[in-house]
């Protein structure tokens, strides 16, 4: 009886000490797990910093660029025609990196939580209404009934369906069709372009950072930016972006965003 209660005793100890060690083991794991987690976090936020430093230190001389050029153009006419031809390619290019630089704000500014103003009802039909023509669309590429209300920061949206707009026109031989469409509790908003479409295994790689598309889609003029701040800017409105295809081979884009009432 003696024996089999030092056995049960020790096996009691055993299984306490057991715990005990797991306990501890653990603690430590999660303590460095935690820590790799912090360091991590205070790399991502570095690098975000540093791309909005560098970012925002560059537009000082490149106005002056701009502005420059700008002179020139005024007076392309006393060029001679190769000079002409240099200045348009210089002030294309001039006009491109403005584009990165300022997605490159935008998506540092979004990914840092610093908002361009307050979230507002805003009707869908009436937004896409005056972003086309302001882009010199065609009214008829537009698809939407004016009861369609999302809530949102209007500059933000702005931008990141008019990078949507701006994909279709440089890589997806243009916009073909607009639509805005409640679906139960989201409002879907699609942007169909008459290009090659995207391969199924890069339409989620598309919205990272500086991804390049492994077909003629991508030209070498893509900022890889644009795409990427899209998906940031519709996640911050607690919505979400995808790529799918068109009925005729194109690339289609949704935003899905919650409903809102005014």
């Amino acid at each position: 009886m003696l024996t089999l209660l030092v056995g049960a005793i020790a096996a009691i100890l055993g299984v306490a000490v057991g715990v005990w060690v797991t306990r501890r083991r653990l603690s430590t794991t999660v303590e460095e797990f935690n820590t790799m987690v912090d360091s991590l976090q205070r790399r991502v936020d570095r690098e975000r910093r540093l791309v909005g430093d560098v970012s925002h230190e560059l537009r000082t001389p490149l106005t002056t660029l701009i502005t420059s050029v700008g002179v020139l153009n005024r007076h392309s006419g006393e060029l001679p025609e190769r000079s002409r031809r240099a200045l348009e390619f210089v002030s294309v290019e001039l006009e491109h990196l403005r584009h990165i630089l300022d997605d490159m704000l935008e998506l540092a500014r979004v990914e840092a939580g610093v908002h361009r103003g307050d979230t507002e009802p805003l009707c869908a039909a009436e937004l896409l209404t005056h972003m086309l023509a302001d882009r010199g669309y065609a009214p008829d590429l537009l698809t939407a009934r004016e009861e369609i209300i999302i809530s949102g920061r209007k500059l933000e949206l702005e931008r990141a369906i008019g990078n949507l707009l701006d994909n279709a026109d440089r890589h997806g031989g243009g916009v073909v069709a607009v639509t805005a469409v409640r679906a139960g509790a989201e409002v879907v908003i699609t942007v169909d372009d008459a290009g090659p479409g995207v391969p199924v295994a890069e339409r989620e790689r598309i919205f990272e950072r500086f991804a390049t598309v492994r077909n003629a889609r991508r030209a070498a003029s893509g900022t890889g930016i644009g795409l990427a701040l899209v998906a940031e800017t519709v996640a911050a409105h607690r919505g979400r972006v995808e790529c799918d295809e068109t009925p005729s081979g194109g690339a289609r884009f949704t935003i899905r965003l919650p409903s809102a009432t005014r």
